[in-house]
């Protein structure tokens, strides 16, 4: 296996995290009811996707190129690595908010304490800008760093409600800011 592909293999860290994010908000919605809410399903649902299905879909690709399974669709087998590497790398980001938003919901809740939302959130953005940008221009892993810090120190002191909306809301705006980029890096490259 190429080397850089053991990088990609860490940008799952993140899917994963938020798959086991997604079971654990599904668990906390069935709780102390007899029926299960639709939303629960789909949280089940989406952890799979992102605990399961995308690791096995990044790491079918990697075999089929590497190994050269199908010669036939190397064209495809590369886009969809390609699409792989850019969903790790660009939607990293946005899964960390996502998460962070989940867990800030289930913890206000449960009624537990910020530093559960606070600690995972600090602690995968900063993993993440240091693996995605590790070898990025102009110091771009200590400015995402900086950027993801003042967006804690802004949101430390408020409530853990006003904080899941705030990350809702900024998922939404990191998810179609990273479709644009996407689009744009797929045009130029």
């Amino acid at each position: 296996m190429e080397p850089y592909r053991y990088q990609q293999i860490a940008y799952l860290i993140v899917p994963v995290s938020l798959g086991v994010e997604f079971f654990l908000s599904s668990k906390y919605e069935k709780k102390d009811r007899e029926t299960a809410p639709v939303g629960a399903y789909l949280l089940d649902f989406l952890g799979y996707v992102f605990s399961v299905l995308i690791p096995g879909i990044f790491f079918f690709t990697i075999w089929a190129i590497e190994h050269k399974t199908f010669p036939r669709q190397e064209v495809m087998l590369a886009k969809l690595d390609r699409y792989g590497v850019m969903f790790f790398f660009l939607g990293a980001w946005w899964q960390i908010v996502v998460l962070t938003a989940l867990r800030s919901r289930r913890i206000r809740q449960d009624n537990g304490s910020k530093w559960k939302v606070w600690i995972p959130y600090l602690l995968l953005v900063t993993y993440i800008s240091l693996l995605v940008l590790w070898v990025a221009p102009w110091n771009l892993k200590w400015v995402s760093v900086f950027l993801f810090l003042v967006i804690f120190a802004c949101l430390f002191k408020t409530s853990l409600k006003t904080v899941e909306k705030v990350f809702w809301v900024l998922s939404v705006i990191m998810i179609f800011m990273e479709n644009i980029l996407f689009i744009f890096l797929e045009t130029v490259v």
